[in-house]
């Protein structure tokens, strides 16, 4: 609800004191759901918009009804049993004890064709789920729209989750491109300071103030109403733990007096229970599961046993949200509500056990993802890490300051190989980095930290911090006797001269830390990609079967238990080296199941080495444009995860193919077609590569014969689907109703004689070659 009051009319839709933002898509929605049921609900966490959504609904669908609508505040309704009551004074029937007044609504409503829209059910749900069902039996043409923080459940209902405005990544936000969370924020900003807009001087402050509100409406007006004071910037710096409290307008409603408020409103509605646990999922500072909900919080207090059932309560009252992710049910709550939480278990002096609990769980299970890393369970550990990523990262905090040395090595190194397989490299760096310069680590784990950190600074083109990393690492392995420590060691320096364009030196090291490795005995998704880095360092150096032979080593050691990361470099590697010998159609089958499998692991880095393995095998066989695009999403791949090619020489190769297309196709259409290729959705590009989209097929020509039916506008919206943007998107994008954008895209699918946005993007995509 908006933060001003809405003028209450007995009955009537409350007047809107303020505009209203976005919600196109839910708005449509609410429609489609009212032409084939009778009861839709709007559930979500407080402060999220319902109330001024189902108002804006009513509103746009008041033509339906030839009785109107009626609108009924609940808010301050305590009794159930006056609910039937409150419900006939809306309708301007006398007023009655509850059982006739009951009788009265049903006699009334049975002639009429209204929607009774029924606001803020959530601490009166059990006595609106009996209304509802009461009025709907007996009034046919009577349609009802709840706005509650929990279902009704009751037969028939159709419930829509209100998420928050949508808020920009700060580090990402130029303040161009339209966002719903902060036009909000800058529409009343203006009301309270006539004139302020968000400028190129305090758009990142907006982004981050939206960001770290998680774009709920009322956050983001009470945040507003501070402005009288303080600038953006202040307000930012002010915000103590992401829970505001501020003062707000005289003339809003109690339960809106300030975001805590709203939360405080939740909280009394819950259970004794679902107040423990609310306060002990705190400690998750992203998504989770019910196991690990369970092994966090459960205790003699909060049996296991209990914790799904609590668990669904709070998911009922929207304190907590949920999504299906791969088939299993995840869980989050917002910042806001978190923090409220979190404040709950530092009161009741629980904070550090269920924090401590936390740690342990995540360990456990890091050791375990470690230990499976190498063998056919890889991509179920790698989904899990994503999906973990937040609770990580909050973990390798908490073991940063207050671990001990010995569980602060067990997660970082971890943690180290997870982020590896997920190509985040300046990642790796950041948490080593930190570690090593804050602790002194002894023993061979100490060491292997350091050569993992030297081997990151390789990859990211640091040879001078690998140098001194992989120095200290090789003292303390030298005079420790650390055979495994010296083969991480000598691996770390071996890519090192292979970044440096020392290949020979690269093959030797290389070689030496594949036998240390051997004689250690060592057990590690690391070991095999020691042949991988031989097998490059062979094709750079043009010894073709030394590179065949290494990349057939290192697939050959990931069968047996069936790894898929390093192999799939191998696989690439392999099918680049066939490409260089002049075997481009025999390197293709290498060159797909590597980059398939990149895909499937979520490997942006291995995704960007396989697609410009793939682009010089395309730029061999003659098709320019689409080699000259996988460069340049590789290109971009490449800058996100801060990594570079294999060396000098590596460069040279890729220029090669480069020059080869640009002779093809022409300077100008080269920059063209690269520049569109920066834009190409990542996945497209992929599908691309692997064939994978759909022919096309011939498009009805234009009036100029150009094989172009669009409108510059349609031509337009084309390309923003062949970058992977939705309607919704695009609509934001070109600051249109997002209906336009389904017009437009709906009469190029029309116009093309298409069935799918693939085509779509497809067509696009060959449009733009020469």
């Amino acid at each position: 609800m908006s933060l001003q009051s809405l003028e209450r009319r007995s009955g009537r839709l409350p007047a809107q004191l303020t505009s209203f933002v976005g919600r196109d898509e839910e708005l449509e929605q609410i429609g489609r759901l009212f032409d084939r049921c009778r009861l839709v609900t709007l559930t979500g966490p407080g402060g999220v918009g319902k109330t001024r959504l189902a108002v804006r609904a009513a509103d746009g669908l008041a033509d339906r009804f030839p009785a109107g609508v009626c609108f009924v505040d609940l808010a301050a309704l305590r009794d159930p049993l006056l609910l039937p009551q409150a419900v006939g004074e809306a309708l301007g029937l006398p007023d009655t004890d509850h059982v006739a007044a009951l009788d009265d609504l049903v006699g009334r409503l049975a002639e009429l064709s209204l929607l009774l829209v029924l606001d803020t059910c959530e601490h009166l749900v059990d006595a609106c789920a009996l209304l509802a069902e009461v009025l709907l039996r007996n009034a046919p043409d009577l349609r009802v729209l709840v706005t509650s923080r929990q279902p009704l459940d009751v037969a028939g209902e159709h419930t829509l989750v209100v998420a928050p405005l949508a808020s920009p990544i700060p580090d990402r936000y130029d303040g161009a491109e339209p966002c719903e969370s902060v036009t909000l924020f800058a529409e009343r900003a203006a009301a309270v300071v006539p004139g302020w807009t968000v400028t190129p001087a305090n758009h990142g402050a907006v982004a981050l103030l939206c960001h770290r509100l998680d774009g709920i409406p009322l956050a983001l007006e009470l945040a507003a109403v501070q402005l009288r004071a303080l600038s953006v910037e202040q307000i930012v710096d002010r915000l103590d733990r992401r829970v505001l409290h501020v003062r707000a307008m005289r003339t809003t409603m109690p339960r809106h007096q300030t975001l805590q408020a709203a939360i405080d409103w939740s909280h009394e509605l819950c259970s004794r229970g679902e107040r423990t646990l609310w306060a002990r999922l705190s400690v998750f500072a992203g998504d989770f599961d019910l196991e690990g909900a369970e092994h966090v919080c459960a205790d003699a207090d909060l049996p296991a046993a209990r914790v799904y059932e609590l668990l669904a309560g709070l998911v009922a009252k929207s304190i907590v949200l949920r999504a299906d992710h791969d088939g299993t049910a995840r869980y989050r709550m917002l910042d806001t509500i978190r923090e409220y939480g979190a404040e709950l278990l530092e009161r009741a002096g629980a904070a550090e056990t269920i924090r401590d609990r936390a740690f342990g769980y995540y360990a456990g299970r890091i050791e375990q993802a470690r230990a499976e890393l190498g063998t056919g369970a890889q991509p179920r550990w790698l989904r899990w890490f994503r999906y973990e990523q937040p609770n990580i990262r909050a973990l390798m905090e908490h073991a940063l300051t207050a671990g001990s040395d010995d569980a602060l090595m067990t997660i970082s190194l971890g943690v180290g190989r997870l982020l590896a397989l997920q190509g985040m490299i300046g990642e790796i760096r950041h948490w080593y980095r930190r570690i090593l310069q804050t602790r002194e680590l002894p023993g061979p784990r100490g060491t292997e930290l350091l050569a993992l950190a030297g081997l990151a600074a390789s990859m990211q083109g640091d040879l001078d911090g690998a140098a001194a990393m992989t120095g200290r690492a090789e003292e303390r392995a030298v005079a420790a006797g650390d055979t495994a420590g010296l083969g991480y060691i000598r691996e770390a320096q071996g890519v090192a001269a292979l970044f440096a364009g020392d290949l020979d030196g690269a093959g030797g090291l290389l070689a030496e830390a594949a036998g240390l490795h051997g004689r250690a005995g060592t057990a590690d998704v690391l070991v095999p990609v020691t042949e991988v880095f031989l097998a490059v360092a062979c094709m750079l150096a043009g010894r073709t079967e030394g590179a065949l032979e290494h990349a057939a080593r290192a697939v050959k050691a990931t069968e047996a238990d069936g790894e898929l990361w390093c192999r799939s470099y191998a696989l690439c590697v392999r099918g680049l080296t066939r490409v260089l010998g002049d075997q481009a159609e025999q390197a293709r089958p290498d060159l797909h199941e590597g980059l398939r499998v990149k895909r499937e692991l979520g490997d942006r880095l291995g995704i960007a080495l396989a697609l410009d393995m793939s682009a010089a095998c395309l730029a061999t066989l003659g098709d320019a444009p689409a080699a000259i695009r996988m460069f340049a999403v590789a290109d971009r791949l490449r800058n996100f995860t801060g990594t570079t090619l294999f060396g000098p020489q590596h460069g040279v190769l890729r220029e090669v193919y480069e020059q080869q297309t640009r002779e093809a196709v022409g300077e100008q259409a080269y920059r063209e077609t690269y520049e569109a290729g920066l834009r190409l959705d990542m996945d497209l590009a992929v599908a691309e590569a692997l064939g994978e989209l759909p022919d096309p097929g011939p498009a009805e020509e234009g009036a100029e014969g150009d094989g172009n039916p669009l409108t510059p506008r349609e031509l337009e919206i084309a390309g923003l689907v062949a970058q992977g943007l939705t309607n919704r998107e695009i609509a934001a994008r070109l600051v249109i109703a997002k209906r336009t954008a389904d017009s437009h895209v709906e009469h190029i699918l029309a116009k093309l004689g298409f069935t799918s946005r693939a085509q779509i993007a497809a067509w696009s995509a060959r449009r733009s070659e020469p």
